[in-house]
């Protein structure tokens, strides 16, 4: 199944105590402050930060993994609406069109597009040459637009069985959504 982000595995970072490895609350990440604003997981949650700190980091919170992938979506469709980025489309031909367009413009020649294997595509035509991977974590509702290399749009990082912490960077750039 397809990742939306980069996934790193952050279990050999965890400080060895008694009762065995404890995961953090949160961690800091160096990021580039031009890519503002930030969405990060938060303890229940995702949140956007709106610019990194004067040293050039944020914090993101660790918590569990069950739907992070679906927060991060939620959050940047929210965004993108009220921001306007042009990057919220429509579930039809022209609207998976329209985000294949919204990445290319960026410069960003390879894309692959998600989708859940149970959404309704009757009527449909994905774009020729764009690789399409299967994502069931996402709704039924939507098709994600993402970028080749995932690193430039975010990192999930893993944390044991159940845990995940994630930056998202370049969300306006690096993530077009078809969606009902």
């Amino acid at each position: 199944m397809a990742s939306l982000l980069e996934m790193v595995n952050f279990d050999d970072t965890l400080k060895q105590t008694r009762r065995g490895r404890a995961a953090p609350l949160l961690m800091e990440f160096e990021v580039n402050p031009e890519l503002a604003p930030f969405l990060v997981s938060s303890t229940r949650a995702v949140q956007w930060v709106p610019h990194a700190s004067q040293s050039g980091m944020i914090r993101a919170a660790v918590r569990k993994r069950q739907q992070l992938e679906q927060d991060i979506v939620g959050a940047v469709v929210t965004m993108g609406r009220e921001a306007e980025w042009g990057n919220v489309h429509e579930l039809t031909t022209d609207g998976v069109r329209g985000c294949v367009a919204h990445l290319r413009e960026y410069g960003l020649e390879t894309v692959e597009i998600l989708v859940a294997s149970d959404t309704d595509m009757d009527g449909i035509e994905l774009p020729a040459g764009v690789p399409v991977q299967g994502a069931d974590w996402l709704p039924q509702e939507a098709l994600i637009v993402v970028p080749g290399d995932r690193g430039f749009l975010g990192t999930i990082g893993t944390i044991g069985r159940h845990k995940a912490v994630a930056v998202v960077h370049n969300a306006s750039r690096g993530m077009a959504v078809a969606w009902r």
